[in-house]
């Protein structure tokens, strides 16, 4: 029963506490040896949350919103552990009624029928019956309608189902070379040398693709700095604005700083870069990063990128705008990103996004050059965002790989969702 105590507490911090699922997971990990169980069931519960709430439904003569927040969430893992890990046997059912009992003894008949029922009539209760496409594949996926009709208008209906068919398939780890420490077939020797089955990346000439990456973290490689652990997507952003040596950089958003230290590593420690973030706690966060990785020449800024600072004017070389956004390209990484977000927020991120890109271009020096990223999807914090900046008369786009700005998706690149274009001050 311990486990699912821990997968009660962690999910409740979750969907009730607006807390990181990442974050839940590598706290449990410091007490628990083995959580890939653990893991399985938080993320598995995320990542089918609508689907389960609907069967739910179907067996529930109380309303959901009505349920106590705990008595729910243990159904909802009863739920998932009976139709997707396929644990029918009444032991589980028991350890769940008994989990019950502490947190709502009341409930623990309503809990035991309620599982019961399910395990009796699965075949028929898992069945979806709703006919309209969008609103069935909203609970087929787990995936709030408006996000399904939001990607239909900004792809197509074609693109949506490969998004969504792709959400929970599993995605390769990448690595970052950490070149001023190593150089890729060095790294690749260490790590083969450590068991590791490694791939180059079809993105990014920095990255290598890790196939069996458990206790990557933990390597000796790691802890001297020879690598990060990175997106293709996030490393690739980097390498489009290419940093020239002994130069100014501005990272604008830098938190946790992964872009940052790749921007000191492609300049050789040579040029100096303001990392930036508005929330002080995560400024801890970047100097981990430059601290491990043997980096120099980084002075760590905490102001609100969106206001105007006169001293920065016409200041910077280079600029990275890694701009605050709604994440729904990281879904897959970070499933609950679906269930606190709306498109008043997506609307609201790209006006912030059109003040920060508003400040980087005061801050540009005349020849100097820029890139904006995201990593989200969805026309109404990129595309359009782009044709903002396009028509500012003393901007200059610069095509990458022949095209004016690039995006990236998790079943045809098999990395994070992106957004990056480029443009230079003239």
């Amino acid at each position: 029963m311990e486990d699912f105590k821990l997968i009660l507490d962690g999910l409740y911090k979750i969907l009730y506490k607006n807390e990181k699922s990442t974050d839940i997971i590598n706290e449990i990990s410091k007490n628990v040896e083995d959580i890939s169980y653990i893991t399985k069931n938080i993320y598995g519960v995320l990542e089918n949350k609508l689907y389960l709430e609907y069967i739910l439904k179907k067996l529930s003569k109380i309303k959901l919103n009505k349920l106590d927040k705990n008595v729910k969430i243990i159904l909802l893992i009863g739920l998932y552990n009976i139709h997707f890990l396929d644990r029918k046997n009444y032991a589980i059912l028991n350890e769940l009624v008994n989990l019950t009992k502490k947190v709502s003894f009341r409930s623990k008949s309503f809990v035991n029928a309620i599982l019961r029922s399910f395990i009796r009539d699965e075949e028929n209760l898992a069945k979806i019956n709703i006919k309209n496409d969008d609103e069935y594949r909203s609970i087929k996926y787990s995936m709030p309608l408006w996000i399904i009709k939001y990607l239909n208008d900004s792809y197509g209906k074609a693109y949506t189902d490969k998004f969504l068919k792709s959400l929970n398939k599993e995605r390769n780890l990448s690595i970052r070379i950490n070149k001023t420490k190593t150089d890729k077939e060095n790294l690749k020797k260490l790590l083969k040398d450590c068991g590791y089955i490694l791939e180059d990346s079809k993105i990014s000439d920095s990255s290598l693709i890790i196939k069996n990456p458990k206790g990557l973290a933990k390597t000796e490689e790691f802890e001297n700095g020879l690598f990060t652990i990175q997106s293709e997507g996030s490393i690739k952003v980097c390498e489009i604005l290419n940093p020239g040596k002994n130069s100014n950089i501005l990272d604008m958003c830098a938190a946790p700083g992964t872009k940052t230290s790749f921007l000191a590593e492609l300049c050789e420690n040579s040029s100096k870069i303001i990392a930036n973030d508005i929330s002080f706690n995560k400024l801890s966060k970047i100097n981990e990063n430059i601290d491990r990785l043997g980096l120099k020449n980084i002075e760590i800024t905490n102001f609100d990128a969106s206001i105007l600072k006169e001293e920065y004017k016409e200041k910077f070389d280079y600029i990275l705008c890694d701009l605050p956004c709604s994440g729904l390209g990281v879904i897959d990484r970070k499933p609950e990103i679906r269930y606190n977000r709306t498109m008043e927020d997506v609307k609201n991120l790209s006006k912030l996004q059109k003040n920060i890109l508003d400040r980087a271009f005061l801050y540009l020096k005349p020849g100097g050059r820029l890139v904006f990223s995201t990593c989200t999807i969805g026309n109404i914090e990129n595309k359009d965002n782009f044709t903002y900046l396009s028509k500012k008369k003393r901007l200059k786009n610069i095509k990458i790989n022949e095209k004016e700005y690039i995006e990236y998706n998790s079943f045809d690149d098999e990395t994070d969702g992106f957004f990056i274009t480029k443009f230079e001050k003239i």
